[in-house]
């Protein structure tokens, strides 16, 4: 008898108020989802392993590129998925730069405020969930802004 196939792991680099967001977001993923709220636990837990990073825009207070940057720069890192997952009061041209910077990092970029002010919010979690599942699985990585 084969042993039953482990879930995938997900780090979640968020922040304390986004975790409950996207694990309610994630939970039909089926994943064993980690957190982690400083860039030094999440090191540590992709070190561990982890098969796809979800990375919030204000991880850290706003660290997220520093920790693209440092797993970017591995050979064999993990998928990244970058997201705005909270309306804040940064402005748009830096928002417009930090989601070219992730993206020249190798990472997928969503902003889901703007997702959810244009399809509403069930699409939008839909939208976040299939860029994470498309890495998952192999398919191919999602890039929305």
């Amino acid at each position: 008898m084969d042993p039953a196939p482990s879930q995938p792991r997900m780090l979640l680099a968020t922040t304390p108020e986004g975790e409950p967001v996207v694990r309610d977001i994630l939970a039909p993923l089926r994943a064993d989802l980690l957190c982690a709220f400083t860039h030094e636990e999440a090191i540590a837990r992709i070190r561990e392993g982890v098969d796809v990073v979800l990375c919030t825009l204000r991880f850290d207070d706003s660290r997220m590129l520093d920790l693209l940057a440092e797993v970017g720069a591995s050979p064999h890192h993990p998928p990244l998925v970058c997201c705005r997952l909270l309306d804040s009061d940064l402005p748009e041209a830096s928002l417009r730069a930090a989601f070219t910077v992730a993206g020249h990092l190798g990472a997928a970029v969503l902003n889901f405020p703007e997702l959810v002010r244009r399809e509403g919010f069930v699409r939008a979690g839909a939208a976040l969930r299939e860029s994470v599942a498309a890495h998952l699985h192999g398919v191919g990585q999602a890039s929305m802004s």
